[in-house]
């Protein structure tokens, strides 16, 4: 059948949604989530519940309006409230490191008499020791105190009579108790001296040494040495301390080879210390790109400033021509940024080395020939030269044999016959007897 000229053409448009229509239509419904309700609990939290735990707290979200304006005050209160605490407080020492914080606020409301109470105690600071026992070996054992503990009073009088429990016996123990502002007895802090300054390019260049320096010896033993260590490894290993005099090592006089010990003596004290604290704290320059560049490229970054200098000037004459250009600012040097940092010293070829600081020199000459043992070997050699030649003259050479005889205690007979009749030793006289 032929069409009919009068109806219209099919579009192509009627063609794509017939191909659209053959597609699965998605129908995405709205989810409705009503915002009042209690959010549910994560997959952590169930495990939680299961558990028996309580929930962790949830932190606050800024959200909230003029409500969360409101709660920022009272959390500001309760922090400066937690801060704040009592001016009375006292440290107490040598505890049983068993000892837990409730037993320690009853020993003192038990020994003070009725001074104290359990509400005059408003803080037990007591420190735990980490747990020995690894992960995974079994039951943990229960952590252990560290011997002392922190405790504060609300008023003065409880504070002043648990000092005076001070040397009471606990557990078998003396406990220690002073005022926790106290510092009696407590070493002071030596002062480390300066570190060595490296900026200048001098290796061995120190900076202004202490005023008042901890040991004015600048002679140092090192002890652990490798057999193949030589002077110049034990100067090079310690010219960053600082200056050095002279290095001595103890040799073997076969070998020639080190006997393990050595002697650093340095030209300041302060060097001695760094080498006896095992590091050396050193300032050195933070290198920047400028150190990296080759001469070649700083002449021409140069050439480079000296045209546009000269540009710059030509186009200040022709004002009228063109108009001036905005000078460039001069862009300030940077100042070599400096950093500290440690050298170590305390090993060499894979040996940690025993540093202690030795005798100067004249100390121990002062000890060998002017102390009590030189008085001690002059009383016995004499006063002057002439009673050590006497006892020189005086010693007589004896043999051997006749030493050795007379050390098991035997008698000697010079006369052959009487020695025959009573069996004693005959002296000898140095002749040897053969029989034939």
């Amino acid at each position: 059948m032929a069409s009919d000229p009068s109806s219209p053409p099919s579009s192509p448009e009627v063609k794509k949604d017939k191909i659209s229509s053959k597609k699965r239509k998605t129908d995405l419904t709205e989810i409705e989530v009503d915002v009042n309700l209690p959010e549910p609990p994560s997959k952590k939290a169930k495990r939680l519940l299961k558990k028996g735990k309580s929930l962790p707290a949830k932190p606050k979200s800024d959200d909230g309006g003029s409500n969360s304006d409101s709660d920022t005050p009272k959390t500001d209160k309760t922090k400066k409230e937690k801060k704040e605490r009592s001016p009375y407080g006292i440290w107490i020492g040598n505890l049983r490191f068993t000892v837990t914080k409730p037993e320690l606020k009853q020993w003192f409301v038990d020994n003070s008499g009725g001074t104290i109470t359990l509400d005059d105690i408003t803080r037990v600071h007591l420190p735990t020791a980490k747990p020995t026992s690894a992960p995974g070996a079994g039951p943990k054992n229960p952590t252990e105190n560290r011997g002392f503990a922190y405790v504060d009073f609300a008023t003065f009088e409880a504070n002043v009579a648990a000092i005076a429990l001070s040397e009471t016996e606990w557990y078998r123990r003396k406990v220690l108790i002073k005022d926790a502002k106290s510092f009696e007895g407590r070493p002071e802090k030596k002062e480390e001296p300066a570190p060595v300054d490296l900026t200048n390019g001098a290796k061995s260049s120190t900076a202004a040494t202490t005023a008042t320096p901890a040991s004015t010896s600048t002679k140092v033993f090192v002890g652990n040495l490798s057999f193949q260590v030589t002077e110049d490894d034990l100067r090079e290993h310690f010219h960053k301390c600082g200056p050095i005099r002279w290095v001595k090592v103890a040799t073997f006089e076969d070998t020639g080879k080190c006997k393990g010990y050595g002697w650093v003596n340095f030209e300041t004290a302060d060097a001695a210390q760094w080498a006896v604290k095992g590091f050396v704290k050193v300032k050195e320059t933070i290198d920047t790109v400028e150190d990296f560049m080759d001469v070649d490229e700083k002449e021409e970054d140069k050439a480079d400033d000296g045209t546009e200098k000269q540009a710059e000037e030509k186009d200040g004459n022709d004002d009228e021509e063109k108009e001036e250009k905005p000078k460039k600012k001069a862009v300030p040097k940077e100042e070599p940024r400096v950093k500290t940092r440690k050298w170590w010293v305390n090993q060499l070829l894979g040996r940690t080395l025993k540093i202690e600081l030795a005798e100067d020199d004249q100390t121990r000459y002062q000890k060998r020939f002017r102390g009590k043992g030189a008085a001690q070997r002059r009383e016995q050699n004499g006063a002057g030269g002439e009673g050590v030649a006497e006892v020189k003259e005086k010693k007589v050479w004896v043999p051997m044999k006749e030493r050795r005889m007379e050390a098991k205690g035997a008698k000697f007979h010079q006369d052959i016959n009487v020695a025959r009749l009573t069996g004693a030793v005959v002296a000898p006289a140095g002749k040897k007897t053969t029989f034939e």
